[in-house]
C-alpha cells in the first residue's frame, strides 16, 4: 500500500505539467541564462584593458646620465659604485622594461609625441593617459638618491577622467614604480647595496600561479549547482500543497478511518519529496553534462551527496504537510514558497557566491540545506573526495531526521485532521 500512495503522488505531479516545468524547466532556463550572463565574475576574469598612453620626454636622459656620472667621478668617486650606464637611465627602465614589458605591452598602447603635439593630445580623449618627463628628471633624481637635501624630481601624469578605472590602472603602475625608487634611495643614502634590477622586478605583475590544484569551478558548474539545490526546496512545497489539498477532499480522513495506518500515508509523503528530488537532480545534472560539460570525477560521490540531500528535501515535504494538517491551512506552504525559500536560496549561496561576502555569511549558509549541499557539490566538482564532504552529507541526514521527527510530533492522529 505505501508503494501506491507513492505512486499516486508521483503521477499527480507528473500530470501536471506546469509542475512539471517547474521543476525541470525552470532550473535549466535559470541555469543557462545565470551560466552565460555571469562568466565573467564567476570564473574570475577581467574586464580587457587596452590604454592608449603618450610619452612626452623633455630632456636627453643619457646625457642627463652623463653628465651625472661624469660629476660623481669629479668628486673621487669611481664610477662603478653608482652602475653602468643604462641601469641609470631611469625613463628608460621605466618605458622600455615595465610600460612595455612582457606583461603589459598587450596592455598599453604607448605612443613618444612631440611637445608640438601635446595640446592635441589632451584634447584627444583615446588617450587614457599622457606621461610627461620633465628636463634633468633624471639627473635631479640620481642626485636625490645620493643627497636627499637635493630637490625632488617628479614625473606628470595628466589623467583622461573619463577612462575611470583604466586610467587608474596606469596611476598604480606609476606609484609603485615611484615607491621602488624612494626604497633605492633609502638603501643608498644609508650606504646600502643599490639594485637597479629590483626596480624592474618589483614593478612587474609576474605570473599569477595556482596554488591550490583543485578542477576549476565554472559559471556552468556552479549556477547548476546552484538553481538545482535551490528549485528542489518547491518539491518540498508542493508534495505539501498537494496533500493538503487532500485533506480538503476529505482523502486523508478516509485514509485513517481505514485499516490503512496513517504512518504509511505519512512516509508516503517523506518517500514522494526524496524520490522526486532525486529524479530532479538526475535529470538537469545529465542536461548539464551534455550542454554545459558539468561533469563528477566519481559518479558514486554525486549519487551518494544527492541521496543525502533529498532526504532532507523530503524531510521539509513531510514537516510542511504535518503542520499545514495540524493548523488546517495551506499558509505555512505559502510562506515556505514566496519567503522562506529565497532566504535559504541567498544564504545557501545559489545566486552568488556568499563566502566573498563574507565568512560569517557562509558559515551561516553551510547551516542551511541547500548551502551544504552546495558546498558538497562543489567540492566533489572540485575533484575532491568523499571525505572532504562527509560534515556536509552528515549534516544534511542530520536535519532530514529532525525535520522527520519533528513532523511526526506534528501530525495530526486519527480524526484530528477534520
Amino acid at each position: 500500500m505505501l508503494f501506491q500512495l507513492v505512486k499516486k503522488q508521483m503521477l499527480l505531479i507528473w500530470r501536471n505539467p506546469v509542475q512539471i516545468f517547474y521543476l525541470f524547466g525552470l532550473p535549466i532556463i535559470l541555469i543557462i541564462i545565470l551560466s552565460m550572463a555571469l562568466a565573467g565574475f564567476m570564473e574570475g576574469g577581467s574586464p580587457q584593458i587596452n590604454l592608449k598612453v603618450a610619452w612626452l620626454a623633455h630632456g636627453d636622459e643619457a646625457e642627463e646620465v652623463e653628465q651625472f656620472i661624469q660629476e660623481i667621478e669629479a668628486s673621487g668617486i669611481p664610477a662603478e659604485a653608482v652602475g653602468n650606464k643604462e641601469d641609470l637611465q631611469l625613463t628608460k627602465i621605466l618605458r622600455e622594461e615595465i610600460l612595455q614589458g612582457e606583461e603589459l605591452q598587450e596592455m598599453i598602447e604607448l605612443e613618444e609625441i612631440s611637445e608640438a603635439e601635446k595640446t592635441t593630445v589632451l584634447a584627444d580623449d583615446s588617450y587614457s593617459s599622457l606621461i610627461e618627463i620633465p628636463e634633468n628628471f633624471t639627473y635631479d633624481m640620481l642626485h636625490n638618491m645620493i643627497d636627499s637635501n637635493r630637490q625632488k624630481a617628479e614625473l606628470v601624469l595628466h589623467v583622461n577622467q573619463e577612462d575611470g578605472i583604466y586610467s587608474s590602472v596606469l596611476s598604480q603602475i606609476l606609484d609603485q614604480f615611484n615607491e621602488t625608487l624612494a626604497v633605492q634611495t633609502f638603501l643608498n643614502q644609508n650606504d646600502l647595496a643599490l639594485d637597479w634590477d629590483a626596480i624592474s622586478e618589483a614593478t612587474n605583475i609576474g605570473e599569477r600561479v595556482s596554488l591550490e590544484q583543485s578542477n576549476p569551478i565554472s559559471s556552468g558548474d556552479y549556477y547548476t549547482v546552484g538553481m538545482t539545490v535551490f528549485t528542489a526546496l518547491y518539491i518540498a512545497s508542493t508534495i505539501g500543497m498537494f496533500v493538503t489539498r487532500e485533506r480538503q477532499d476529505q482523502i486523508f480522513d478516509r485514509i485513517i478511518i481505514s485499516d490503512m495506518s496513517r504512518w504509511q500515508y505519512f512516509f508516503s509523503v517523506l518517500i514522494s519529496g526524496a524520490l522526486l528530488t532525486f529524479i530532479q537532480f538526475i535529470g538537469v545534472f545529465t542536461f548539464s553534462y551534455f550542454v554545459l560539460g558539468v561533469s563528477f570525477n566519481n559518479l558514486g560521490n554525486f549519487l551518494l551527496t544527492t541521496a543525502c540531500y533529498s532526504i532532507a528535501v523530503g524531510g521539509i515535504a513531510v514537516l510542511l504537510t504535518a503542520i499545514s494538517y495540524r493548523l488546517k491551512t495551506e499558509a505555512i506552504i505559502g510562506l515556505f514558497t514566496g519567503v522562506i525559500t529565497s532566504v535559504l536560496a541567498f544564504l545557501g549561496g545559489s545566486f552568488f557566491p556568499v563566502g566573498e561576502l563574507s565568512e560569517s555569511i557562509q558559515q551561516i549558509g553551510n547551516m542551511t540545506p541547500n548551502g551544504a549541499a552546495l558546498s558538497a557539490y562543489i567540492q566533489l566538482l572540485r575533484g575532491s573526495g568523499i571525505e572532504a564532504v562527509s560534515n556536509y552529507l552528515i549534516f544534511m541526514l542530520s536535519f532530514g531526521i529532525v525535520m522527520i521527527i519533528i513532523a511526526a510530533m506534528s501530525f495530526p492522529k486519527r480524526g484530528a485532521a477534520r
